[in-house]
């Protein structure tokens, strides 16, 4: 018998919590031309001023972050995330990740300990570079699910450092 076991993470205010040193990091090592990202850089950290009601503040420049309807931004979400999903298939090559902007989902199939030696070893290297990238993991969306309710307890207990829950039934995030 094969039990099938699938890991969905997501990630809280994924552009707007995006560090642009890492950015430039991964960049650096994929060969992504740096003079674009300087020139996408540039226009994130352009001078503003918050406005509630009549109150306007005084002009604030962006630290992190990068703007989400911005033509380049989901590229430079992707150049942060393929390194560490990279990683992560380089030690645990059994998994299949779909990565689509900032939900990572991830799948194995198997025996229950080959699935729990890989998917939790998987989603394990995943959260501590993402921890490590300062992002933040949801506290809501992050789920594990499983063909057995065995196999998904098995899966979960040691991610559950990372508040991901099991659940019998789960949607798909977007």
């Amino acid at each position: 018998r094969t039990d099938y076991a699938v890991g969905r993470l997501d990630l809280v205010k994924a552009f707007e919590r995006v560090a642009h040193d890492v950015v430039r990091r991964e960049a650096k090592r994929l060969g992504y031309p740096l003079w674009l990202l300087r020139l996408s850089f540039a226009t994130y950290r352009l001078g503003r001023v918050l406005r509630v009601g009549n109150v306007v503040s005084t002009v604030v420049v962006a630290a992190r972050g990068i703007v989400a309807g911005s033509g380049f931004a989901t590229t430079e979400l992707r150049v942060m995330m393929i390194n560490i999903v990279d990683s992560a298939l380089k030690v645990f090559p059994t998994v299949a990740p779909t990565l689509y902007v900032d939900d990572l989902g991830m799948e194995s199939c198997g025996g229950p300990g080959h699935i729990t030696k890989h998917l939790v070893g998987f989603v394990t290297t995943i959260c501590e570079r993402v921890i490590a990238d300062r992002l933040e993991l949801s506290k809501t969306k992050c789920k594990c699910t499983a063909s057995a309710h065995k196999v998904g307890v098995m899966v979960v207990r040691p991610l559950s450092k990372y508040v991901i829950t099991y659940e019998r039934r789960v949607k798909a995030l977007g």
